[in-house]
């Protein structure tokens, strides 16, 4: 039986979006009353600081008439479309429940497509369907596209019909030109267990899909696994990175549209690091971003695929290129973004006039991140999205041609800026001399304040940043000062400084975080015996650490979504599902297995004095729950103190909104009994 879904239309109230100005750019209305307490005076709900942002992500239409919007409460998102000249919603749909709207794309200014994820089996996370469906602006002509349930029953030998999809799809262009169709990459699902999953080493054809029909045509094969698909300019697939089958990353390429895939060579450059861009407007040469063999840092390079050569397009001396900045109708790269204390930009055209009102938009907004949300296809409508530490952000149209903005929403409307508090960018030597970036973010009042460390997850090639983060303001606003260090091994600061933290889980990465908390206490903003350490999947293993290895230096310890046992990780949950995953741990664990107990701290329980709170999800797919399972029985073993809170349908976070709510309530209670001192927590 096909499974029907079926999505009602959705109309909601103008009023719930601000009228865009045509002035110069203008702030958002603050939630708060003129006579709003300082943060000093003011506790605040924890749920606004765990509630998810009501307003998913936004699009403006191809000629910027309109603007559709993900929206929802609890992380479901449906879709509304608004009029920006009638300043009113025209339509949308209204998702039924366990459904949300995932991603979404105009494909004409009458036309969108949109993807789904679903909660299924109990489950409080949702997984993508695997499904495209496309609907009319107004919410009518709504169709299913692709995805198992796309099939249709065949009646007749010479009738072309849809068929079903198993696999993962990714939309590689709306085909600036043809109204009709859009242009997909597949990446097929295995069987395992009489279920259908991702698989990791699948590799991708690409397809021309109608979004009237759901008709698809298959157009070619990237034979390298999970292949990243580049377009040129005339929407033809030419270029892709993957894995190989020695696992190494490998660049194949077309000469023309209709040649067969050939291998490309890069010499001199570190291939593991090649990312691939977008084709110039001529379609002669790739943009890429890499490392090159004898350097640290991620550049922007241009690839003459005619004569092979390769010229560097602009770089920073201490950092990695993060993100490019395209013109506003997005053809032309004219910038690179970096990241260090703060977003760092420069400019690829001198004087570029694009360049120029960006600029503007900066001056702005001074102090905090712009970035382009969504444009028009000529250019001449932006949405900005502007953010900071102690602002979630909001959105402003920008007309390029009148050089005016004005506020359209915030992401989170409830949150007052003027109660959060500031990132902090500080910089630590470790013993080692190797110099270590992060932010420390103070409570309200002078003096020292009981400190919370919080490691980062990933660990490697994520980093944290200058952005707003709702677990930080939370403790920030009970009183606790909240550290964040960058250790070797984060990504941003160059390949060397990544590699620097492989194998090396639990020793120098962990001593990096040791410091930066001696740090702390030497700057006088924590005393010695009122700090705790909390992190979440490597954070949670590094927080298990951090009081395995300085059982004196931490009160008490959180561990969310941790992994406790290094030798198990190599054998449960997803990585090691794929022949990239289990490459991937050989590089950055080893499989020593004496090793890696010696720096797991299952193996270590007899030596933890700290308090433990551990936190996990029973449907944990990257951590496995049987991570957790070992590490209390261990605490257990040993007799040491340990609350325990493991969480129904949950997989690797707290994705339900109540249980987010719940669960940092305690998270709060359990640091107050450990840290704060008499009369100190209902003061805060």
């Amino acid at each position: 039986m096909k499974r029907s879904v079926l999505f009602g239309c959705l109309l909601v109230a103008a009023s719930a979006f601000s009228q865009t100005s045509t002035q110069a750019p203008t702030q958002p209305p603050n939630p708060a009353s003129n006579q709003a307490p300082t943060p000093a005076t003011v506790q605040l709900p924890v749920e606004v600081f765990t509630r998810y942002d009501e307003l998913g992500y936004l699009q403006l239409s191809p000629n910027g008439d309109f603007v559709a919007l993900s929206m929802g409460k609890a992380g479901q998102y449906s879709l509304v479309v608004i009029d920006l000249k009638a300043r009113k919603v025209i339509g949308g749909l209204r998702m039924p429940n366990r459904l949300s709207i995932e991603e979404f794309y105009w494909v004409s200014n009458q036309r969108l497509i949109f993807m789904t994820s679903e909660r299924q089996g109990g489950k409080r996370y949702s997984s993508f369907t695997g499904e495209i469906f496309a609907v009319d602006r107004d919410g009518s002509k709504q169709r299913r596209l692709y995805g198992m349930w796309a099939g249709e029953v065949q009646t007749g030998t010479r009738v072309r019909v849809r068929g079903a999809s198993y696999a993962d799809p990714q939309v590689l262009s709306t085909l600036r030109g043809d109204e009709r169709h859009i242009l997909i990459a597949e990446y097929p699902w295995r069987e395992a267990g009489g279920y259908l999953m991702s698989d990791a080493d699948a590799m991708p054809t690409y397809s021309r899909l109608d979004v009237d029909t759901g008709m698809k045509d298959k157009l070619g094969r990237a034979p390298l696994a999970r292949a990243q698909l580049l377009v040129d300019n005339h929407d033809q697939v030419r270029f892709a990175v993957g894995r190989n089958a020695q696992q190494h990353l490998a660049v194949i390429w077309k000469s023309v549209p209709d040649a067969l895939w050939a291998t490309f060579e890069l010499p001199g450059f570190d291939s593991e690091t090649i990312t691939p861009r977008r084709f110039s407007t001529d379609d002669r040469s790739v943009y890429f971003t890499g490392t090159r063999s004898a350097g640290s840092f991620v550049g922007l390079y241009r690839l003459n695929l005619e004569t092979q050569a390769v010229e560097e397009i602009g770089a920073f001396e201490d950092m990695d290129v993060g993100s490019l900045i395209m013109d506003f109708a997005d053809r032309e790269i004219i910038g690179i973004r970096g990241a260090s204390d703060k977003s760092v930009f420069k400019w690829l055209v001198p004087n570029d006039p694009t360049a120029r009102l960006y600029e503007s938009l900066l001056r702005a907004f001074d102090g905090k991140s712009v970035s382009i949300a969504s444009a028009t296809d000529d250019g001449h409508l932006v949405m900005a999205f502007v953010r900071s530490s102690d602002d979630p952000g909001a959105y402003y149209l920008f007309d390029t041609q009148k050089k005016s903005a004005g506020f359209f929403r915030a992401s989170r409307d409830w949150i007052d800026s003027r109660q959060m508090r500031s990132k902090e960018p500080i910089e630590v030597t470790a013993r080692d001399g190797l110099v270590l970036h992060g932010y420390l973010t103070r409570p309200a009042g002078e003096g020292e304040h009981p400190l919370v460390v919080m490691p980062h997850g990933g660990p490697h090639g994520i980093r944290d940043d200058s952005s707003f983060d709702g677990e930080v303001q939370l403790l920030a606003n009970r009183g606790y000062a909240v550290l964040q260090i960058n250790f070797r091994g984060s990504g941003g600061y160059g390949r060397k400084f990544e590699e620097a933290g492989y194998r090396h889980w639990g020793e120098s990465m962990q001593d990096d975080i040791t410091d930066a908390t001696h740090w702390a206490i030497d700057q006088k903003v924590a005393p010695a015996d009122r700090i705790c350490i909390m992190g979440a999947s490597y954070g949670g293993y590094a927080a298990l650490m951090g009081v395995v290895r300085e059982p004196k230096l931490y009160r008490c310890a959180v561990g969310l979504a941790g992994i406790y046992d290094l030798e198990l990780m190599l054998t449960s949950a997803d990585i090691p599902d794929s022949k990239g995953g289990r490459a991937y741990l050989e590089e950055v664990l080893g499989s020593d297995k004496e090793l890696l107990r010696s720096r797991s701290p299952v193996y270590n329980a007899q030596v933890i004095e700290a308090n433990v709170m551990l936190i996990h999800g029973k449907a944990d797919w990257r951590a496995a729950f049987e991570q957790a399972t070992r590490m209390k029985a261990a605490l257990d073993k040993y007799h040491k103190p340990v609350e325990w809170i493991a969480l129904d349908g949950e997989g690797h976070g707290i994705f339900d909104e109540d249980s987010r709510r719940e669960v940092y309530g305690r998270v709060v209670e359990f640091l107050d009994r450990n840290l704060m001192q008499k009369g100190e927590a209902a003061a805060h």
